[in-house]
């Protein structure tokens, strides 16, 4: 007579115990608001939306709506955010509109209740801050503000900053007294360069019959040229009597940099190499003398590349049982 096992009766027990928990496990949903682990993927121009209860939306990434294709017509993929009242707070797009960049550029923007961008980046340079406007404060130099009888160019205004928008704007007062002409010249150079770029001349006379001196104000605009992000640049200002001998005079009334309008604003791409770092001290360029203006530290190292966003890792696929019969606790 074959032998059976003692505990035969215990493994068929267990055995339809086993079977038993399989069945409804089979029969149960995972819950469908819940992730446990691993990612998901929205692929082919599909979307997520978050609605608020009265079907405002509050966030949206992926393919957005038709009004923000492309100019050529191709969908946008996007990133928005909205407060519960509807307005926009923060955006990843672009917009059609030329003023702000075309279409073709998306912006990283922060919006106020009104539609304002009141942080972003440039979208048309793609270097630097688009919105806020930043103040370009300038310092009187010996002549700034005082009367100026020399034939030759004084340096009268000087603004040391760093470059975070792309265009900067300057806003100049000057004038002459009768009989005389009032010549102004506009500089910009980087902190590490030696030489200085005229950006724009210009000049105003009073006849000598004139009762009063003759004043002229003007704005000059130009693009930041070569600098790198957040890289120190001056901004100088001088003057000089081009004619006359009662003297002329040169105000600076203020000064910002802004973003860019145009494809003509923007700036020329920093230089392809990185100079040497140079000493840490204070150092006079060679060309001015005390109280004209100094050189600024060695700029701060720029910023490491950002790294890709890592792909997950794959899951390893679950092995194929083999057909036949297999002992039940393996």
């Amino acid at each position: 007579m074959a032998a059976i096992p003692q505990d035969i009766l215990d493994r068929i027990r267990a055995l339809e115990r086993q079977v038993r928990e399989l069945s409804g496990r089979a029969q149960m949903r995972p819950a469908l608001n819940r992730i446990s682990n691993g990612h998901v993927t929205i692929a082919e121009g599909g979307s997520l939306e978050v609605l608020a209860p009265d079907g405002t939306g509050l966030f949206g990434v992926g393919q957005l709506g038709s009004f923000w294709n492309h100019p050529d017509g191709t969908p946008q993929q996007g990133v928005i955010m909205q407060r519960e009242d509807g307005t926009t707070a923060f955006t990843i797009r672009a917009s059609p509109s030329a003023q702000t960049g075309g279409a073709g550029t998306q912006a990283v923007s922060i919006w106020d209740r009104t539609g304002h961008i009141v942080l972003g980046d440039d979208t048309t340079s793609g270097r630097g801050i688009g919105s806020p406007a930043l103040p370009m404060p300038f310092q009187p130099l010996p002549a700034g503000g005082e009367s100026i009888t020399s034939s030759t160019f004084q340096n009268c205004w000087f603004a040391s900053i760093q470059a975070h928008n792309p265009v900067a704007t300057v806003q100049l007062e000057f004038g002459a007294a009768p009989g005389s002409t009032c010549e102004i010249k506009v500089q910009y150079r980087l902190a590490s360069e030696s030489g200085w770029t005229d950006i724009d001349t210009d000049s105003v006379s009073a006849a000598s019959s004139a009762p009063n001196p003759v004043y002229k104000t003007a704005w000059y605009t130009f693009p930041l040229d070569r600098a790198e992000f957040e890289q120190l640049v001056f901004v100088r200002i001088q003057a000089r009597q081009k004619s006359g001998t009662d003297g002329v005079r040169c105000n600076c009334l203020g000064g910002y940099t802004r973003r860019t309008y145009s494809p003509s604003d923007v700036p020329e791409p920093p230089a392809s190499t990185v100079a040497t770092a140079r000493t840490l001290a204070v150092r006079v360029a060679d060309e001015d003398d005390a109280e004209q203006g100094v050189e600024a530290p060695v700029q701060p190292p720029p910023f490491p590349t950002p790294h890709p966003f890592p792909e997950p890792e794959q899951t390893p696929p679950t092995p194929v049982a083999e057909p036949g019969l297999h002992p039940i606790d393996e």
